[in-house]
């Protein structure tokens, strides 16, 4: 008998949140935390208008467009090679590509990137990573030059916040910018048999560099801005290597550091130095803040299993809930945790008790 899409999306989602209250209900919290299904679309449904919705970004798979909070899908377009998208922008693109058009969140051209490489946007900022692997530019709105940095050494890792951006180098240099590509901070963490950097990040607020550095004897390193030059103030050696790009991540308000361990998730608090270590299993590739109630929520996988743990305040790890899926993604808005998986995208209310 064959069953009709609704009686099957109704399926996977009572599942999806049996699963959620299982683990939630699990053990008794200091603060009971609810996430109350509101609903669950398929990103190939028919294109609807946002009538003024705000518009929140989802790339799942091979397709990327923009959804609004009450669960209408604005625009879904496939793309054979690569993109990139932001609550600003969009484009896709391919290796041989010599320009690159990019686009506003209503589909309007909103400039080209004269340039050929590989662009990366995050919120407003657009940035082009050019061709040898060991430079890059940012630029302006319209796509045109800002500013660029040129080196010798091939960029490992790349990341930016609201007070510019971070890079890490192949001979284990880690350089902080701002957004007029100012040097904020320079050094070399060094300490490993072999420099390298795996991760790379700024604080929202400018004051914090932090990296995942080296292999054989590979650490974790938190530095400071100083008047003359960075002061580290926090490292870790761990206890294995990992030999591929990791996460390294400030929270919003720049008072904490996230970083990807082999076998968890690690956090620093950056005035006193505190740490903790919840161990999570696989990959991390999102960590998102709530800004409603203080929980942060941390997408990792292995293979095909996606987990979704959940930290109240980065001292608590409240529960966990996982899925099978060839893609996902995580996105907090206000008090929602949206959750994608493959072709659909659901909605969780927050709220605490």
């Amino acid at each position: 008998m064959k069953l009709k899409k609704s009686t099957l999306m109704l399926i996977t989602c009572i599942g999806i949140l049996s699963i959620i209250y299982i683990v939630f209900a699990a053990r008794p919290l200091a603060h009971e935390l609810q996430m109350t299904p509101a609903w669950t679309i398929n990103i190939q449904q028919p294109i609807e208008p946002a009538d003024g919705k705000q518009l929140l970004p989802y790339k799942l798979g091979q397709i990327m467009g923009y959804f609004t909070e009450d669960g209408r899908i604005v625009s879904s377009i496939t793309f054979p090679y690569k993109a990139t998208i932001t609550n600003s922008f969009f484009t896709q693109y391919s290796g041989d590509a010599t320009t690159i058009p990019f686009y506003a969140t209503d589909g309007s051209q909103a400039g080209t990137i004269k340039q050929s490489g590989f662009p990366f946007f995050s919120k407003d900022q657009i940035y082009q990573f050019l061709p040898g692997g060991s430079s890059f530019m940012q630029c302006n709105e319209d796509g045109s030059e800002k500013w660029r940095y040129e080196n010798i050494s091939p960029i490992t890792a790349f990341s930016s916040s609201d007070a510019g951006c971070a890079a890490g180098f192949a001979d284990g240099t880690l350089i902080a910018f701002d957004h007029d590509g100012n040097i904020l901070q320079e050094f070399s963490p060094g300490g490993s048999d072999y420099s390298i950097i795996l991760g790379a990040a700024l604080s929202p607020d400018g004051q914090y560099i932090a990296c995942i550095s080296g292999l054989h004897h590979q650490r974790v390193v938190l530095a400071k801005r100083g008047e003359q030059h960075s002061v580290i103030s926090f490292f870790k050696y761990f206890d294995t290597d990992q030999t591929s790009q990791v996460l390294v991540k400030f929270s919003q308000d720049s008072s904490i550091l996230y970083y990807n361990y082999p076998g968890g998730l690690g956090i620093v608090h950056c005035d006193t130095g505190r740490t903790r270590e919840f161990p999570i299993k696989g990959w991390i590739s999102a960590i998102e803040e709530s800004p409603a109630d203080g929980t942060a929520y941390v997408l990792s996988h292995e293979g095909s299993d996606y987990t979704v743990s959940v930290l109240e305040s980065s001292d608590d790890l409240l529960g966990a809930f996982s899925f099978t899926a060839s893609s996902a993604f995580i996105l907090t808005n206000d008090d929602s945790l949206f959750v994608g998986k493959d072709m659909q995208i659901s909605r969780l209310a927050l709220t605490k008790n």
